[in-house]
Protein backbone atom coordinates (compact mmCIF):
# COMPACT_ATOMS: atom_id res chain seq x y z
CA UNK A 1 0.00 0.00 0.00
CA UNK A 2 1.58 3.32 -0.84
CA UNK A 3 2.55 5.48 1.73
CA UNK A 4 1.65 9.20 1.23
CA UNK A 5 2.68 12.52 2.94
CA UNK A 6 -0.61 14.92 3.49
CA UNK A 7 -0.28 18.44 4.55
CA UNK A 8 -1.94 21.65 3.43
CA UNK A 9 -1.95 25.78 4.12
CA UNK A 10 -5.46 26.20 5.71
CA UNK A 11 -4.55 24.54 9.03
CA UNK A 12 -5.31 20.81 10.17
CA UNK A 13 -8.90 21.20 10.82
CA UNK A 14 -9.44 22.69 7.43
CA UNK A 15 -12.31 21.34 5.60
CA UNK A 16 -10.80 20.75 2.53
CA UNK A 17 -8.14 18.66 4.43
CA UNK A 18 -10.54 16.79 6.29
CA UNK A 19 -12.84 15.89 3.28
CA UNK A 20 -9.70 14.21 1.35
CA UNK A 21 -7.88 12.49 4.91
CA UNK A 22 -11.39 10.82 5.55
CA UNK A 23 -11.82 9.54 1.61
CA UNK A 24 -7.78 8.99 0.71
CA UNK A 25 -7.57 6.66 4.30
CA UNK A 26 -9.71 3.98 2.57
CA UNK A 27 -7.16 3.16 -0.26
CA UNK A 28 -3.67 4.58 0.96
CA UNK A 29 -1.68 4.48 4.30
CA UNK A 30 -1.92 7.90 4.81
CA UNK A 31 0.65 10.03 7.20
CA UNK A 32 -0.64 13.69 7.85
CA UNK A 33 1.48 16.88 9.00
CA UNK A 34 -0.06 19.96 8.98
CA UNK A 35 0.03 23.47 10.38
CA UNK A 36 -1.62 24.58 13.14
CA UNK A 37 -3.41 27.39 11.79
CA UNK A 38 -3.90 29.36 9.44
CA UNK A 39 -0.43 29.26 6.60
CA UNK A 40 -1.96 30.84 3.31
CA UNK A 41 0.44 32.70 1.54
CA UNK A 42 3.38 31.91 3.05
CA UNK A 43 5.48 30.67 -0.12
CA UNK A 44 8.64 28.44 0.57
CA UNK A 45 9.14 29.85 3.69
CA UNK A 46 10.25 27.89 6.60
CA UNK A 47 11.67 28.17 10.37
CA UNK A 48 15.50 27.96 10.88
CA UNK A 49 17.29 27.63 14.09
CA UNK A 50 14.31 28.08 16.63
CA UNK A 51 11.79 24.82 17.97
CA UNK A 52 8.95 24.04 16.39
CA UNK A 53 6.20 22.89 17.99
CA UNK A 54 4.79 19.26 17.00
CA UNK A 55 2.16 17.79 18.59
CA UNK A 56 0.22 14.38 17.89
CA UNK A 57 -3.29 14.32 17.85
CA UNK A 58 -3.37 10.50 16.55
CA UNK A 59 -1.77 8.15 15.29
CA UNK A 60 -0.31 9.03 12.04
CA UNK A 61 -1.94 12.76 12.19
CA UNK A 62 0.75 15.40 13.52
CA UNK A 63 -0.16 19.32 14.00
CA UNK A 64 2.67 21.62 13.68
CA UNK A 65 3.68 25.24 14.58
CA UNK A 66 4.78 26.63 11.31
CA UNK A 67 4.98 26.75 7.60
CA UNK A 68 3.75 23.84 4.88
CA UNK A 69 7.34 24.08 4.51
CA UNK A 70 8.39 22.73 7.56
CA UNK A 71 5.32 20.27 7.76
CA UNK A 72 7.54 18.32 4.57
CA UNK A 73 10.88 18.55 6.17
CA UNK A 74 9.92 17.52 9.86
CA UNK A 75 7.69 14.72 7.99
CA UNK A 76 10.38 13.47 5.74
CA UNK A 77 13.65 14.22 8.18
CA UNK A 78 11.88 13.30 11.04
CA UNK A 79 8.39 11.44 11.38
CA UNK A 80 8.47 9.40 8.67
CA UNK A 81 11.84 9.13 7.62
CA UNK A 82 11.78 6.85 4.58
CA UNK A 83 9.12 5.70 2.08
CA UNK A 84 7.22 8.35 1.09
CA UNK A 85 5.78 7.62 -2.32
CA UNK A 86 3.96 10.63 -2.81
CA UNK A 87 3.30 14.14 -1.09
CA UNK A 88 0.02 15.55 -1.47
CA UNK A 89 -1.21 19.34 -0.51
CA UNK A 90 -4.75 20.38 -0.06
CA UNK A 91 -7.61 20.45 -1.09
CA UNK A 92 -6.71 24.15 -0.23
CA UNK A 93 -9.69 26.31 -0.10
CA UNK A 94 -9.61 28.84 -3.16
CA UNK A 95 -7.39 28.46 -6.43
CA UNK A 96 -3.42 28.62 -7.09
CA UNK A 97 -3.64 29.55 -10.49
CA UNK A 98 -0.71 31.38 -13.12
CA UNK A 99 1.77 33.16 -10.83
CA UNK A 100 -0.02 32.63 -7.55
CA UNK A 101 2.30 29.52 -7.29
CA UNK A 102 5.04 31.77 -6.53
CA UNK A 103 3.08 32.75 -3.20
CA UNK A 104 1.27 29.69 -2.35
CA UNK A 105 1.86 27.92 0.66
CA UNK A 106 -0.05 24.59 -0.51
CA UNK A 107 2.02 24.88 -4.00
CA UNK A 108 5.19 25.27 -1.45
CA UNK A 109 4.73 22.05 0.35
CA UNK A 110 4.82 20.15 -2.96
CA UNK A 111 7.73 21.70 -4.21
CA UNK A 112 9.23 20.83 -0.94
CA UNK A 113 8.48 17.25 -1.99
CA UNK A 114 10.10 17.22 -4.97
CA UNK A 115 12.95 18.94 -4.00
CA UNK A 116 13.32 15.48 -1.43
CA UNK A 117 12.68 13.54 -4.61
CA UNK A 118 9.21 12.57 -4.20
CA UNK A 119 6.75 12.97 -6.22
CA UNK A 120 3.86 15.72 -5.42
CA UNK A 121 0.55 17.33 -6.25
CA UNK A 122 -0.78 20.52 -4.77
CA UNK A 123 -4.36 20.30 -4.81
CA UNK A 124 -7.12 23.73 -4.67
CA UNK A 125 -10.68 24.09 -5.42
CA UNK A 126 -12.11 27.05 -6.70
CA UNK A 127 -14.33 27.48 -3.26
CA UNK A 128 -14.45 28.30 0.29
CA UNK A 129 -14.42 26.22 3.03
CA UNK A 130 -18.29 26.02 3.30
CA UNK A 131 -18.27 24.52 -0.64
CA UNK A 132 -19.37 20.65 -1.08
CA UNK A 133 -16.01 18.46 -1.59
CA UNK A 134 -17.54 15.78 -3.12
CA UNK A 135 -16.68 15.82 -6.81
CA UNK A 136 -13.30 17.13 -5.64
CA UNK A 137 -12.42 14.46 -3.66
CA UNK A 138 -13.52 11.91 -5.89
CA UNK A 139 -11.35 13.69 -8.48
CA UNK A 140 -8.28 14.18 -6.65
CA UNK A 141 -7.98 10.14 -5.47
CA UNK A 142 -8.35 9.39 -8.86
CA UNK A 143 -5.65 11.41 -9.92
CA UNK A 144 -3.77 10.25 -7.16
CA UNK A 145 -3.87 6.65 -8.44
CA UNK A 146 -3.34 7.63 -11.80
CA UNK A 147 0.42 9.42 -10.33
CA UNK A 148 1.22 5.77 -8.10
CA UNK A 149 1.13 4.16 -11.74
CA UNK A 150 3.08 6.53 -13.59
CA UNK A 151 6.21 5.72 -14.32
CA UNK A 152 7.58 9.29 -13.84
CA UNK A 153 9.42 9.94 -10.82
CA UNK A 154 9.65 13.23 -11.26
CA UNK A 155 6.24 14.60 -11.51
CA UNK A 156 5.04 18.21 -9.58
CA UNK A 157 1.32 18.97 -10.46
CA UNK A 158 -0.36 22.05 -9.63
CA UNK A 159 -4.34 20.85 -9.67
CA UNK A 160 -7.29 23.50 -10.12
CA UNK A 161 -10.64 22.07 -9.35
CA UNK A 162 -13.70 23.58 -10.41
CA UNK A 163 -16.39 24.34 -8.04
CA UNK A 164 -19.51 22.56 -8.76
CA UNK A 165 -20.08 20.16 -12.34
CA UNK A 166 -16.32 18.86 -13.59
CA UNK A 167 -16.41 18.39 -17.21
CA UNK A 168 -13.64 16.88 -17.15
CA UNK A 169 -9.58 17.76 -17.49
CA UNK A 170 -7.29 19.52 -18.95
CA UNK A 171 -3.61 19.90 -18.94
CA UNK A 172 -2.42 23.45 -18.82
CA UNK A 173 0.08 26.13 -18.79
CA UNK A 174 0.68 28.68 -15.86
CA UNK A 175 -1.71 31.70 -16.84
CA UNK A 176 -1.58 35.78 -16.67
CA UNK A 177 -2.24 36.54 -13.39
CA UNK A 178 -2.97 40.50 -12.87
CA UNK A 179 -2.34 41.97 -9.40
CA UNK A 180 -3.85 45.13 -9.30
CA UNK A 181 -2.06 45.60 -5.10
CA UNK A 182 -3.19 48.91 -2.74
CA UNK A 183 -1.42 49.79 0.28
CA UNK A 184 -3.80 51.13 2.77
CA UNK A 185 -2.66 53.36 5.69
CA UNK A 186 -4.62 52.24 8.96
CA UNK A 187 -3.08 54.62 11.52
CA UNK A 188 0.43 56.33 12.25
CA UNK A 189 1.62 57.16 15.53
CA UNK A 190 5.04 59.20 15.99
CA UNK A 191 7.85 57.31 13.75
CA UNK A 192 5.51 54.19 13.57
CA UNK A 193 2.99 53.66 10.22
CA UNK A 194 0.33 50.48 10.42
CA UNK A 195 -0.41 49.58 6.88
CA UNK A 196 -2.82 46.86 5.28
CA UNK A 197 -1.80 45.89 1.82
CA UNK A 198 -4.52 44.47 0.01
CA UNK A 199 -6.09 44.69 -3.88
CA UNK A 200 -8.22 43.19 -6.85
CA UNK A 201 -7.37 40.33 -8.43
CA UNK A 202 -7.90 39.88 -11.93
CA UNK A 203 -6.42 36.89 -14.70
CA UNK A 204 -6.60 36.98 -18.54
CA UNK A 205 -7.59 33.50 -20.03
CA UNK A 206 -5.32 32.83 -22.97
CA UNK A 207 -5.81 29.58 -24.74
CA UNK A 208 -4.27 26.15 -22.80
CA UNK A 209 -3.85 28.27 -19.51
CA UNK A 210 -5.07 26.73 -15.87
CA UNK A 211 -7.27 30.05 -15.71
CA UNK A 212 -8.88 29.26 -19.48
CA UNK A 213 -9.91 25.32 -18.23
CA UNK A 214 -12.00 26.62 -15.26
CA UNK A 215 -13.84 28.92 -16.84
CA UNK A 216 -15.05 26.28 -18.88
CA UNK A 217 -15.54 23.78 -15.64
CA UNK A 218 -12.57 21.67 -16.25
CA UNK A 219 -9.84 20.55 -13.83
CA UNK A 220 -6.65 22.66 -14.49
CA UNK A 221 -3.29 20.53 -14.23
CA UNK A 222 -0.53 22.13 -14.82
CA UNK A 223 3.12 19.67 -14.35
CA UNK A 224 5.46 22.54 -12.87
CA UNK A 225 9.68 22.21 -12.32
CA UNK A 226 11.96 23.53 -10.11
CA UNK A 227 14.57 24.68 -12.35
CA UNK A 228 13.28 28.25 -13.23
CA UNK A 229 16.65 28.97 -15.20
CA UNK A 230 15.92 30.85 -18.30
CA UNK A 231 17.61 28.67 -20.64
CA UNK A 232 16.39 30.98 -23.53
CA UNK A 233 17.71 33.98 -22.62
CA UNK A 234 21.27 32.31 -21.25
CA UNK A 235 23.11 32.36 -24.73
CA UNK A 236 21.54 36.06 -25.00
CA UNK A 237 22.81 37.13 -21.81
CA UNK A 238 26.17 35.67 -22.18
CA UNK A 239 26.89 37.64 -25.86
CA UNK A 240 25.48 40.79 -24.01
CA UNK A 241 27.77 40.54 -21.02
CA UNK A 242 30.19 40.12 -23.36
CA UNK A 243 29.85 43.09 -25.37
CA UNK A 244 29.12 45.14 -22.00
CA UNK A 245 32.97 43.82 -20.43
CA UNK A 246 34.95 44.25 -24.00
Amino acid sequence: MALILLTNDDGYDAAGLQALYKEMKKRYDVFVVAPHAQQSGSSHSLTLRKPIRVEKLHDKFYIVGGTPTDCVLLAYHDLMKTGIDLVVSGINHGPNMGSDVFYSGTVAAALQGASLGIRAIAISIMGDASCDFTSAVKYSCDLIGRVLASDRRDLILNVNIPDGKIKGEKITRMGKRIYKDKVIRDRAKKNVIYSIIDGVLSYRADNDTDFKAIDNHYVSVTPLKLDLTDFDAMEKLEGHLKARSG
